[in-house]
């Protein structure tokens, strides 16, 4: 007879679970995706923890990878709960939601390690349109932009954060025992006491710029621990430390661009650039000369308004100006005023633009 008590045995299916379900959220590489298929096949216990998670997690993305990967499931079977969880498992289950997170996968053998550690966990994050600040505990001040989710855990000796999807503004407060990173897509950035910015445009392709300090790029597999801190605090990229683990130092006033998982060379900004780039964080959007399609991209993260154009030689019209960010009618006020587009309200979130009809 096993002496494993049933509510451990569920507490451990529920953490795994969770585990999974985060990852399905940030995206599963094709290898992720064929393990979590043996893990579902293993036991019905499995399938009915991680929609049990599912449902929890909030997220409809989540729910549609599951419908694809499981076609011959259906999620409202798993509406109601199989899992009679006392109180003392709950409290594990809310930790393991706002670690799992950030660990990696092929790590889970160092999960319960891990999560004795954190004492400190907390989703931040903002609906499409919304802005908002927020203090934590050690005095970082985060500012997130539209429609961002953002998980903190902090422990003993690691500050960790995963920008799930969207922007945000860390002003980090120093702490030499505790390094300070934010994981985002398939990168991770350290800061070495520092104020910067990341956007998230998917989980390949993000934007890093530095307004203090410093902020070392690397995979999310480096573990930064207290005894390197200070070294990478005044490494740069000609040290051999820093190559050793294949790390990007960005500076103050400098700009990374990551496309498919590649970092470019790094870029200067002028005054102009970075207040162009962190406009958002006054509410305002600046454009200089960007492509009419490309523009209204950015509008669209703001507001739930789509725009269908015309034709293609409409899209590269090059436009500037300043506007606040989500006044979809000032846009379209300033685009028939300078460029004579007209538009027309092809439903309530649908815009049609097009060249006005000479009479």
């Amino acid at each position: 007879m096993s002496n494993v008590h049933p509510f451990t045995s569920k507490n451990v299916i529920l953490e795994k679970a969770c585990t999974w379900v985060s990852a399905i959220d940030r995206g599963l590489s094709n290898e992720e995706k064929e393990q979590f298929k043996l893990w579902m096949l293993q036991s019905a216990a499995h399938q009915d923890a991680v929609y049990e998670i599912a449902q929890l997690w909030d997220e409809l993305s989540v729910l549609n990878e599951l419908s694809i990967l499981f076609p011959q499931h259906n999620s409202a079977n798993h509406s109601k709960s199989k899992w009679v969880v006392p109180y003392s498992i709950a409290a594990s289950l809310f930790a393991a939601l706002m670690v799992c997170s950030y660990l990696l996968v092929n790590l889970e053998n160092d999960f319960d390690k891990e999560l004795a550690k954190v004492n400190y966990t907390k989703i931040y994050q903002t609906k499409v349109g919304e802005q908002a600040t927020y203090v934590l505990p050690d005095g970082t001040i985060v500012q997130l932009n539209t429609n961002s989710m953002l998980e903190v855990a902090y422990s003993k000796g690691r500050r960790q954060l995963l920008l799930n999807k969207g922007e945000g503004r860390f002003n980090v407060a120093k702490d030499v025992s505790r390094p300070f990173s934010v994981m985002a897509g398939d990168k991770s950035f350290t800061a070495l006491g520092t104020v910067f910015n990341v956007q998230r445009n998917t989980s390949s392709d993000l934007e890093l710029v530095v307004t203090e300090g410093k902020v070392m790029i690397t995979d999310p597999s480096v573990a930064v621990d207290a005894n390197d801190f200070k070294a990478y605090q005044l490494a740069d990229n000609s040290t051999q430390k820093i190559r050793q683990i294949n790390a990007n130092i960005v500076t103050s006033g400098e700009k990374a661009v990551i496309e498919q998982s590649i970092t470019k060379p790094i870029t200067q900004l002028s005054v102009d650039d970075v207040q162009r780039d962190l406009a958002w964080q006054n509410g305002m959007l600046i454009f200089n000369g960007e492509q009419l399609g490309d523009a209204l991209n950015e509008v669209s993260r703001y507001t739930a308004t789509r725009f269908e154009l015309s034709s293609a030689e409409l899209a590269k019209i090059k436009v500037a100006g300043v506007f606040r960010a989500g006044d979809v009618a000032g846009l379209l006020e300033s685009l028939q005023t300078n460029f004579s587009i007209d538009h027309e309200r092809l439903g309530e979130h649908v815009v049609s633009l097009k060249y006005q009809t000479k009479s």
